[in-house]
């Protein structure tokens, strides 16, 4: 058995058994077993255990081992051994144990057509963000809780890339497939989300009045970072210390009106920390599956400006933006430039309100002509473009 660091918290993965001795020797390689069965071994596990495939521990065979260790894991070569072959052996890993992360248990279709099919195209169409994008495992049983394996049919897939298809022309009893329900396991994150926090943000220092981190300003200069109600404020100083260490008197500090420190109130001769800011937002902030609306162009700036709100938007356009965009982005109608490229100052720009350049703000000029789209979650209800990739206007 070979340790290393062990946590108390550590938990041993299944056995695995990969080779066996009838070629060179018997190879339980990390490598070839993590390629081969896909999430099951942790990235740096503190133990490994290697026994006979009948329970004899390894150290107990009297066999010579080429390799034994948690970088390479377990090889055993025939050539050196006194009888010219190894025994078959088994390994397992100790690893920080990690809840397993399986969905619920999926039927679309019964076998009365061609067969079952329980594809992870249509179970993500029936079941829209219940699977997560690269699931690790599959399980599937019959309607009765019986393993796919244990019933003698023939599956033409059954798989994390596809799902789960059973033909009825290809079985031999009755030429017809049980009727099969499906599950899948996926990475921790997806059962047990992590909180969805912004990057940190140090727009100020206190070489002025003091160093405001306020939401307006953020949100002036960090355009569509920060979600519209923040569920929580984590302030530091740009050096990692906690707010309290400095002791400052602290203005403001909340997710209202974001960070405030003045220089006045602190003790004569001191000046506030220099301090950074990061909001919590709902997980819907920070989800990959972010789908698109059309381009609008409602307005151009030919009056007092350019006047893309959402409320005149959805009049426009009804059914065709969601409840609560998460998103939004704005580019010059002409060059597809993004506005914050373009030096010009918004008096609007946020999902849930939309954009606004009004004439008077800007420098010897007007607005340009904008366009707006808004990011919503896939699974609204509302027509959407295709998933794309979120980029910053």
């Amino acid at each position: 058995m070979v340790w290393s660091g062990v946590d108390s918290t550590d938990c041993w993965t299944p056995w695995f058994d990969r080779d066996d001795p009838s070629g060179k020797g018997d190879y339980e390689t990390i490598y070839h077993l993590r390629k081969e069965n896909p999430g099951k071994i942790c990235d740096k596990p503190h133990g490994m255990q290697v026994q006979t495939i009948s329970g004899l521990p390894a150290s107990s065979t009297g066999n010579s081992f080429y390799k034994n260790d948690l970088t390479t894991g377990f090889i055993c070569r025939n050539r050196d051994q006194k009888n010219g072959r190894c025994l078959d052996y088994k390994v397992r890993f100790w690893c920080p144990c990690v809840p397993e992360c399986w969905t619920q248990w999926f039927d679309v279709d019964d076998p009365t057509g061609t067969g079952d099919w329980e594809t992870l195209t249509f179970l993500r169409l029936h079941y829209p963000g219940k699977i997560c994008k690269r699931p690790l495992e599959i399980e599937a049983q019959t309607t009765a809780g019986v393993p796919a394996a244990a019933t003698g049919q023939n599956f033409y897939r059954i798989d994390t890339d596809v799902g789960l298809i059973c033909r009825n022309h290809e079985q031999k009893i009755h030429r017809q497939c049980f009727d099969y329900r499906v599950r899948f396991r996926c990475p921790y994150e997806f059962c047990y989300p992590q909180p969805c926090w912004t990057r940190w943000f140090d727009r100020d220092d206190p070489s002025g009045s003091g160093d405001w981190e306020t939401l307006f300003a953020l949100r002036a200069e960090f355009p569509g970072q920060i979600c519209n109600s923040p569920l929580e404020i984590q302030v530091l100083t740009t050096s990692g210390n906690s707010v309290a260490s400095t002791g400052n008197v602290i203005t403001a500090s909340n997710t209202a009106v974001g960070f405030i420190c003045e220089n006045k109130n602190q003790k004569k001769g001191k000046k506030c920390a220099d301090f950074k800011v990061r909001f919590r937002c709902p997980d819907a902030f920070c989800s990959d599956d972010i789908c698109w609306t059309s381009w609008y162009d409602r307005d151009d700036p030919s009056g007092t400006g350019d006047w893309e709100l959402l409320t005149d938007l959805r009049k426009e356009n009804p059914n065709q933006i969601c409840d609560t965009p998460l998103y939004i982005d704005v580019r010059t109608v002409d060059t597809n430039q993004p506005i914050t490229q373009t030096g010009q100052q918004h008096h609007i720009y946020s999902p849930t309100e939309g954009f606004a350049c009004r004439n008077d703000a800007q420098k010897g000029c007007r607005c340009q002509d904008y366009k707006v789209r808004f990011g919503c979650p896939c699974n609204c209800t509302v027509h959407l473009e295709d998933p794309l990739q979120i980029y910053g206007p």
